[in-house]
């Protein structure tokens, strides 16, 4: 029988609380069931009870009391049950008014406390919260107030630590991956925690606040709210987000210092208007931009006519955003061709007609590039250049023939390169793994990592080694 059906067959029935209640108080507890035609007890005294609420924390009698109820078989519910009964008769419009009212934190601590509540009405009520002039973790009444947000809010993709919830560190962890913008917006309600404790000024977040500016999902409304403490840390945080729309990168970019610029360069939803700008900036600025951003036609004009030098050019080809104008870029100068010809974005038939413009003093960089065909790095391994061999060993589409031969050397150096090599057979990856510092390097070839993980496919839960 749910507690519905209870309430209903026991019209002006006493319910009866055994164990500590913290998140109600008997006043609001005996108003609601009052409004449900119950009544309230938390004490027995040989009346007839219609429920019992279990609380987790009782004292011997209460215990007692409970097991002479049950074996007269009283219905009985755990306050977490009734907790959420009571949770959904509660209309949050009038709830949220009334605390605006009365400014009852004391009722609003204990609110928090209750799990029943939705993720939405939690966040309102959190949002109402007092920090004071303390800290998060300051005192124990925010200290309260910062764990029930953590304890709701703190979900890790693997195994959930429970001393997280105690951790300083937990709130970044938040802030970092939050995947809804209310979330980010509560957060700028609590007090500026400090994450990191450094004098260093570096482009890493030290408080919530900047951790906040780098999450993806934060709300255009906090952006307006971030850049209102006219922080150039914060500032150059909120640069590099992609989140931020074209009037706040123009608001950014009006009072951006040269590391707020640099910034800008790496946010891939950067304005055209605002790439064309930072092309008049310092050098290191405009080759990250160069080097970072998407290179579209348009982009190309720009850059084109803004008459930079060879050296400056040569940085678009590092980029790995090139696709729509790289047959454009072949061509442009000697140095960005060289760049290109290690490029891996550049197809096959690019990087030919490359060696037929530069011909052999291009062999080091196209040797490099897993793009470049078989026949051509065949026709480079006869040079017997060793720095070209090198570049062979880790380039996939380099010749089986040529890789064993490579393998069957056994240096060092090559088997270095060999080591991330996916291409290179099996048999002489397992004989590297022997080697602990190949090993290493081999946790990021496929091919090796395919095979330990097929090998532990269908092991019994009970084999032994």
């Amino acid at each position: 029988m749910n507690i519905e059906e209870i309430i209903k067959q026991n019209k002006n029935g006493t319910v009866l609380f055994l164990g500590r209640v913290t998140n109600f108080t008997p006043e609001e507890l005996s108003n609601f069931l009052e409004s449900q035609g119950m009544n309230y007890a938390d004490k027995y005294v040989g009346q007839e009870v219609a429920l019992v609420v279990l609380s987790t924390m009782m004292t011997p009698l209460e215990e007692e009391t409970s097991y002479a109820l049950y074996d007269a078989k009283v219905p009985e519910l755990r306050l977490a049950q009734f907790e959420e009964y009571y949770t959904t008769h509660i209309k949050p419009n009038t709830l949220m008014m009334s605390l605006k009212l009365s400014n009852d934190q004391e009722r609003l601590k204990r609110l928090l406390k209750n799990g029943a509540f939705s993720d939405e009405v939690y966040l309102k009520l959190f949002k109402m919260y007092d920090w004071g002039n303390d800290g998060v973790y300051d005192n124990d009444e925010n200290r309260d107030t910062t764990i029930t947000f953590v304890e709701r809010f703190y979900r890790p993709d693997g195994f959930r630590d429970p001393a997280m919830v105690y951790s300083p560190i937990t709130l970044s962890n938040i802030a970092r991956d939050a995947k809804t913008a209310d979330i980010l917006d509560a957060m700028l309600t609590m007090p500026n925690h400090e994450i990191k404790q450094s004098r260093k000024e570096d482009l890493r977040p030290k408080n919530l606040r900047e951790i906040v500016a780098l999450n993806p999902n934060i709300s255009h409304e906090s952006i307006r709210y971030l850049l209102s403490f006219n922080d150039d840390r914060i500032k150059s945080f909120l640069a590099c987000n992609s989140a931020i729309r074209v009037d706040a990168q123009e608001l950014i970019f009006q009072q951006a210092n040269d590391v707020t610029k640099l910034m800008l360069t790496q946010n891939n939803a950067l304005d055209d208007k605002l790439f064309r700008e930072l092309l008049k900036s310092d050098n290191e600025i405009v080759e990250s931009l160069l080097t970072f951003q998407t290179l579209t036609a348009k982009r190309l004009e720009y850059i084109l006519e803004s008459n930079l030098s060879d050296v400056l050019l040569a940085f678009m080809g590092e980029n790995l955003l090139i696709e729509e104008i790289v047959d454009s870029l072949i061509g442009l100068n000697k140095l960005l061709d060289y760049k290109l010809a290690s490029n891996p974005e550049v197809n096959s038939e690019l990087l030919a007609k490359l060696y037929e413009m530069y011909g052999e003093e291009f062999m080091l960089p196209l040797s490099a590039n897993p793009n470049t065909s078989t026949e051509l790095l065949t026709h480079f391994y006869k040079s017997g250049d060793r720095e070209v061999i090198q570049n062979l060993a880790a380039n996939p589409n380099t010749n089986a023939e040529i890789l064993k031969e490579l393998c069957a050397l056994n240096e060092h150096e090559l088997n270095r390169a060999l080591a991330l090599n996916s291409s290179v057979e099996l048999v002489y990856l397992e004989q590297f793994a022997l080697d602990s510092e190949l090993i290493m390097l081999m946790t990021k070839n496929k091919t090796y990592l395919k095979s330990v993980n097929s090998a532990h496919v269908g092991l019994r839960s009970d084999d032994r080694y």
